[in-house]
C-alpha cells in the first residue's frame, strides 16, 4: 500500500454490520427461551418440583388427592388417594374414579390391591378392605395414553365430597 492510499478495513475483514446485529439479537433470544427452558424444568414443569406436585383436599376433608399437573405421554404418572380415620364403612372404603380418566391412563399397579372394582355410571368404584378406623392411601402407578392435551378426572370415595383436577399431558 502507498502511503496517501486509504482503505476501508470494513471492506478487508467482510464485516457486514446488519447482519452482525441480526445475529446477536437471535443469539440473545436463544439465550433467553434457553434460561426460560431450564427456570421451568427446575421450577417442576417436566415433572416434580414446586410447580409439577398438586394436593387437592375434598370440601369436606375426607379426601385428600395428590397428582402430577403435567404427565408425560407414555412415560409414568402417580396417583394418590388418602382417606383419614374413621371413613371405613362396614370394613371398607370405597374410591370412585371417572372412567374417561382411566382411558386415558394405563394402570399399571394399585397398592393395596382393591377388593373388587365395578362400573358405576361414568365411574369405576374400587372397593378397599380396611381394619378397624385407621386411615387408608391408595397409590395408582399410570402410564398416560390419550397423546397431547389436558385430561380431566374425578376422584369421589365413600361418603366424601368428590375432587376434581386437570393434567396438562406432553409428549
Amino acid at each position: 500500500m502507498d502511503e496517501g492510499e486509504t482503505t476501508d478495513v470494513a471492506a478487508v475483514i467482510d464485516e457486514r454490520p446488519a447482519f452482525q446485529r441480526r445475529e446477536w439479537r437471535v443469539n440473545r433470544v436463544a439465550w433467553v427461551a434457553l434460561v426460560l427452558v431450564l427456570v421451568a424444568g427446575l421450577a417442576g414443569l417436566w415433572g416434580g418440583g414446586a410447580l409439577g406436585q398438586a394436593r387437592l383436599t375434598g370440601v369436606d376433608g375426607r379426601l385428600q388427592v395428590e397428582y402430577d399437573r403435567f404427565v408425560r405421554n407414555l412415560g409414568e404418572a402417580t396417583l394418590q388417594v388418602q382417606f383419614p380415620p374413621v371413613s371405613a364403612r362396614e370394613g371398607s372404603i370405597r374410591l370412585s374414579i371417572s372412567q374417561d380418566y382411566l382411558a386415558d391412563n394405563e394402570v399399571m399397579a394399585t397398592t393395596p390391591a382393591p377388593r373388587s372394582v365395578t362400573a358405576e355410571g361414568e365411574h369405576l368404584v374400587y372397593e378397599f378392605g380396611v381394619r378397624g378406623e385407621g386411615p387408608l392411601t391408595v397409590t395408582f402407578d399410570l402410564r398416560p395414553n390419550s397423546g397431547f392435551g389436558v385430561v380431566e378426572a374425578t376422584v369421589g370415595g365413600t361418603s366424601a365430597e368428590p375432587v376434581r383436577f386437570r393434567q396438562l399431558v406432553y409428549p
